[in-house]
Order: C-alpha cells, then sequence, then structure tokens
C-alpha cells in the first residue's frame, strides 16, 4: 500500500519516491512491528501532551510556570534524588492513620524535601507551616538517615518562591504536639484558638477567604465585634 504523503514524511518521499512503497520496491519486504509506547516516539507523545496545555497560557502565565520549574530544576541538579510526584503515604504516626499528599518529595537516604505548590495571590509563609511540618513526618520514613528537612513554598502568582529548612529535634517537637491535639479532640474538646493565621480559611470565620458556614464562631466574633463587655475590676471587687 501507498504510504501518504504528509508533512512527516515530505522530506524521505522527496528524496526517495520507492519509500512510499516498499512493498512493490522490494521484493518480500516485511513491515516492522510498531510500538507506539515504546522508544522516542512514546517520549515525543508524552512531551506534546505535556506542553499542550501549557502554551494555552498567557505569556505571564507561562513565565511565571518557567519560574517554577527552574527553583525545581535547580534544586534536583543538587543530589540524585528519588523523585514523588503526588504520591499518597499513611501517616501511621497518628491513631488515626489519616493519608497525605505533598506535591513533590525530593529524597536520598539523607537528605528530604518538600516542596508545596500554591496557586493563591496571598504570600503563604514556609516558616512554621503545620501543613508542611505534618508532611515531613509523613515522609521522613523516606530519609532515615536525614538530620533536618527542607520546605519550599512555589507560589508564582505571589512572587513567593521560600524554603525553611527544620532540624528532626524540632520535627519531633511538632509531632508530638499534633498527637497530643488528635488525642484532646477524641476525647471531645472543645477549646477556641481564635488567631490571625489559623483562623483565616476557617469556615466559621466571620473574615474567612474561604467559604462560610453559619452560625459564625463566637470567639472570633467576641474579638471582632466585642459587645456587652464587662468590667473585669468589678468582677474582682476592685472597684
Amino acid at each position: 500500500m501507498t504510504e501518504r504523503f504528509s508533512a512527516s514524511v515530505a522530506g524521505r518521499h522527496m528524496a526517495c519516491h520507492a519509500s512510499a512503497n516498499l512493498e512493490l520496491a522490494i521484493p518480500n519486504w516485511t513491515d516492522p512491528v510498531r510500538d507506539e509506547t515504546a522508544g522516542q516516539k512514546a517520549v515525543g507523545t508524552s512531551r506534546h501532551k505535556m506542553l499542550e496545555p501549557m502554551m494555552e497560557l498567557s505569556p505571564k502565565d507561562l513565565q511565571l510556570m518557567i519560574d517554577l520549574m527552574q527553583y525545581v530544576a535547580d534544586l534536583r541538579k543538587t543530589r540524585r534524588f528519588k523523585v514523588l510526584i503526588e504520591e499518597k503515604v499513611q501517616a501511621t504516626w497518628l491513631d488515626s492513620a489519616p493519608y497525605t499528599t505533598a506535591d513533590l518529595v525530593l529524597h536520598t537516604q539523607d537528605e528530604l524535601h518538600i516542596i508545596d505548590y500554591k496557586w493563591g495571590k496571598i504570600p503563604v509563609d514556609v516558616i512554621d507551616n503545620e501543613q508542611l511540618l505534618f508532611y515531613g513526618v509523613s515522609y521522613a520514613p523516606l530519609a532515615p538517615k536525614a538530620k533536618k528537612v527542607t520546605f519550599h513554598i512555589l507560589q508564582p502568582y505571589a512572587d513567593n518562591f521560600d524554603s525553611w529548612t527544620v532540624s528532626t529535634t524540632e520535627l519531633k517537637k511538632f509531632m508530638d504536639q499534633a498527637i497530643a491535639t488528635e488525642k484532646a479532640i477524641a476525647n471531645g474538646s472543645l477549646s477556641f484558638g481564635p488567631s490571625d493565621k489559623h483562623c483565616l480559611f476557617c469556615p466559621a470565620n466571620p473574615h474567612s477567604r474561604g467559604d462560610k458556614g453559619k452560625p459564625l464562631c463566637p470567639a472570633m466574633m467576641q474579638i471582632l465585634y466585642p459587645q456587652n463587655r464587662m468590667d473585669e475590676d468589678a468582677i474582682l471587687g476592685l472597684d
């Protein structure tokens, strides 16, 4: 069967007409067995699929993605890391043993990096970030000889590319606090702890940046809209 003249074979056909119909040109010709999932054909197909959605981005968005990928590329050049991409692990250090998933984890026997992508425009602080510390404890077994863990926040729309390194001793402190918190909640604790940092996306926060439920948090309401506050001196009988 004559091979269809197309962009991918134009040069070959123009140089060698016989290549368009090898069955006729070469006696007893047999077509090769083609495996579209192997070799450079598979690489090319995969790369095309990866680039297609990227090329739909605006020039500004495309540049931000390049900045993010450059950060990761520079980090990966420093060691021959094993790479985990959104690979789920079980936090067996907690009684409830929940599953958790970090965006990107780079590890060797003695080094561990946790990378978290953020896409909002409000900068997220990498320092004292409990989400990252939770990931650190959960993925720590991948680097049993590591003495520290480095966390990275990559937030291109906030121009926020930052890292924070903690010792395994500090990580252990967080783990102990998290275990104690889970036990307290399991035992029925309903104590409020309002703060600017941790209440930002709470659905009960009157100023939540996420979806709101109702009724709103009484502790935050009292802080934001104090009403009928009692005179502390009067309560203590100091009048």
